[in-house]
């Protein structure tokens, strides 16, 4: 091992042996490091750790969709309210190691006040700081992640660790039953809080954040991410540490990494940003990580990202987060053999609809308010999340074969089938299998499209591109729920063709991505 490198060439020559040239330590490339590292005991840990604050993420903005209806009484939260409640959640904010800590922190915390709420107004505050908050790593973990593995397995890796999202989905659907099952309250004196069931809930749905944010504390920052800001010493510290916890019986020694080859654009990152006041330092670097997003040649693969990424979180979550509401109100029905939109029509003119008017009036009229859920809106949501399970690992196993592109795109194509479909079938068991595709293969191309984000951006505008591109998704989860709360009701077959429309738009849009 040499203890320094010699910049200079050294010649040997050997009798008649021709000259040997000594050009020093072998630079070697970040995926050759990676290859040396190899996957061990830390490597895993970040793995199972993301995987977790992947399934917070969901816990915090998917579970909300199971909280609200066992709340809507306590909170007399009307349709159009809970619209504003389920979009909230995806509001966005921009982050890496450490800032992944401290928001899910700040998560914690909202999401812990959130569960006090008295009102309406102070649920919709608290969990529009929880959807500030959660942003942070629901973007920025997909980024982490994929740097601690070469760019051939990044998309794989983070498909595998995504099946946390449909573990999130059984997690919270069968949490939410059994909780939900018990009828209890508990009046604190003094105040107007009443606990029930559904604010132990939302405690439950928060311990994978703060699970999370303790984990972090004691896992590194990315070596890529360090490399990319020129600070050389803190990334071989950090690879030097994942070598030698990844290999229990190594040495210092046995690291024979000396020189990394740099990354297009690290210079020019490691010299951004040297301002003399705080200020110009953060607006230095978000314009240093924006500005290349919108430039060649960047601009068409980043344009494209947005759009797809806007269409998967109007379809998957938008329709997604009405999921147990509308399948609440299907079952609640008690008719058969009719189409979805016909369901929901019949349960609408028996008083259990999106129409605010209605339910201010029925609530008048009974002067009850049922907050009961349907067993079988759990079951259907369990359902849903053993399908995202089995269909992230069957995605993570014939991605190598078929590559991201072509399963992108066949799966927003059959989302977007099964979504047309909805309207021509009347058998129950059809239609539920249609609304669950409708919302799975949707749904699950969000990680790969993450995990294509993270391929194919360099790493000095890696994060900045999964953030921006998550934010348009966040925008279109709000535009889909809210759209589906206003015009759901007065027309049930366009709703549903318009985002299947939006489906296969972007399958087509995906074509144009690089393999």
């Amino acid at each position: 091992m040499r203890s320094k490198v010699n910049l200079s060439s050294v010649f040997t020559i050997d009798g008649n042996k021709a000259p040997v040239v000594d050009t020093g330590p072998k630079i070697h490339t970040f995926d050759e490091v990676i290859d040396i590292i190899g996957f061990g005991r830390t490597t895993l840990h970040i793995f199972i750790a993301s995987s977790v604050i992947m399934m917070a993420v969901l816990n915090e903005t998917m579970g909300i969709s199971i909280v609200i209806p066992a709340a809507q009484c306590d909170l007399d939260l009307s349709a159009t309210d809970k619209g504003i409640l389920t979009g909230v959640s995806f509001a966005d904010t921009k982050g890496r190691r450490r800032t992944l800590i401290v928001s899910l922190m700040l998560t914690a915390v909202c999401a812990l006040v959130s569960c006090l709420s008295i009102n309406y107004t102070m649920m919709v505050v608290m969990r529009f700081l929880v959807g500030v908050f959660i942003s942070a790593p629901s973007a920025t973990i997909f980024a982490y992640l994929g740097e601690f593995f070469k760019t051939s397995n990044r998309t794989v890796v983070i498909t595998y660790a995504s099946v946390a999202v449909g573990l999130s989905a059984v997690f919270t659907a069968t949490t939410g039953w059994y909780v939900l099952s018990y009828h209890w309250s508990l009046d604190i004196p003094g105040t107007e809080l009443v606990l029930k069931p559904w604010r132990l809930l939302f405690f439950i749905y928060t311990l994978p954040t703060l699970i999370g944010a303790f984990w972090l504390m004691v896992l590194p920052e990315s070596p890529k991410f360090y490399l990319s800001r020129g600070r050389e010493s803190e990334a071989f510290a950090i690879l030097l540490r994942l070598y030698l916890e990844n290999h229990p019986h190594a040495t210092v020694d046995d690291f024979n990494v000396k020189q990394i080859a740099p990354e297009a654009g690290q210079k020019d990152r490691s010299a951004a940003g040297k301002g003399s006041g705080t200020c110009w330092k953060v607006t230095s670097s978000v314009w240093n990580q924006t500005v290349p997003l919108f430039q060649k040649p960047n601009v068409i693969n980043f344009v494209i990202c947005c759009v797809v990424q806007f269409g998967l979180f109007v379809v998957s979550s938008g329709m997604g987060l009405w999921f147990p509401d509308i399948i609440n109100r299907l079952t609640a029905s008690s008719v058969s053999d009719v189409s979805v939109c016909e369901a929901l029509t019949i349960s609408s003119n028996t008083g259990y609809g999106f129409d605010i008017e209605e339910e201010v009036y029925d609530i008048a009229v009974n002067e009850t308010c049922n907050d009961d859920i349907n067993e079988r809106v759990f079951i259907y949501a369990i359902t849903l999340g053993g399908l995202y399970t089995v269909l992230y690992l069957t995605m993570s196993v014939l991605m190598r074969k078929l590559g991201r592109k072509c399963l992108v795109a066949f799966n927003l194509f059959f989302s977007g089938f099964s979504g047309i479909m909805l309207q021509f079938v009347d058998n129950p068991y059809v239609t539920m299998a249609l609304f669950c595709s409708f919302l799975v293969f949707a749904g699950t191309s969000i990680s790969i499209l993450n995990g294509a984000t993270v391929s194919i951006f360099p790493t000095n505008v890696r994060a900045m591109a999964v953030c921006l591109s998550l934010m348009m998704g966040r925008l279109g989860c709000v535009f889909g729920s809210n759209l589906v709360g206003l015009i759901m009701e007065e027309n049930c077959a366009l709703t549903f063709y318009l985002f299947a429309s939006g489906s296969i738009v972007c399958a087509v849009l995906t074509l144009f991505l690089p393999s």
